[in-house]
């Protein structure tokens, strides 16, 4: 029978094929989430950087809320929220500011919260890292330091 020759030549390749995708996706998972994790958490870091240089311009952490729109500017592939609003994605950021601290939280794409803090004033705040489960600035900003765990 020459013709199951060519069928069992298709299927073993086939799933060879299926097996190797199979293997190289579980093989490549945590690289996914390591660069999902640290895609939002570079996107806080970059929006605290932005709040510090409009801190050193006007004197308080609570201007970067009241100057949001060159925020925005400066920021244009971001988009800033309000404070009891829920991130949902690495690129929006919850933000709530006054005049002595500063809280940024997002969402990675592997459903992780990350939340950036800057507390103080006079141009020296401190950075306070944190995860949690509600991923609001609100939330964030009443919440304990953790840290951002190792992607």
């Amino acid at each position: 029978m020459p013709g199951n020759r060519g069928f069992w030549k298709v299927f073993v390749g086939l799933a060879v094929g299926g097996i190797m995708l199979v293997v190289l996706v579980i093989a490549f998972r945590p690289v996914a989430r390591t660069g999902a994790v640290a895609y939002a958490q570079s996107n806080l870091r970059k929006v605290a950087a932005a709040v510090e240089r409009v801190q050193a311009e006007g004197g308080t952490l609570g201007d970067a809320t009241r100057q949001r729109l060159g925020l925005d500017a400066e920021l244009d592939d971001l988009l800033l929220i309000d404070p009891d609003q829920s991130s949902n994605d690495s690129e929006v950021v919850s933000v709530l500011a006054s005049d002595g601290s500063w809280t940024g939280s997002a969402r990675a794409d592997t459903g992780e919260c990350f939340w950036i803090r800057l507390e103080g004033a006079g141009g020296s705040a401190a950075t306070v890292l944190g995860t949690g489960t509600e991923c609001s600035a609100e939330e964030a900003s009443v919440s304990d330091a953790g840290g951002w765990p190792e992607p």
